[in-house]
């Protein structure tokens, strides 16, 4: 106790869950499926026009 300050209630275990795991996991999950549908639509427009690198004539 520095300064006057005094700590607070605590969390309740619903509470640590949602802030510690649920929100997280939200976070990386719509984070994810949003990159994999942007790298989807970029492969396929890769697709469409073979590269040198790849493509043996």
């Amino acid at each position: 106790m520095e300064d006057g300050t005094f700590a607070g209630e605590g969390l309740t275990i619903l509470q640590t869950l949602t802030y510690f795991v649920i929100a997280p996991l939200s976070l990386f999950i719509v984070i994810s499926f949003f990159a994999y549908i942007t790298a989807k639509e970029t492969r396929k427009k890769s697709k469409k026009a073979p590269v040198d690198l790849t493509h043996i004539q």
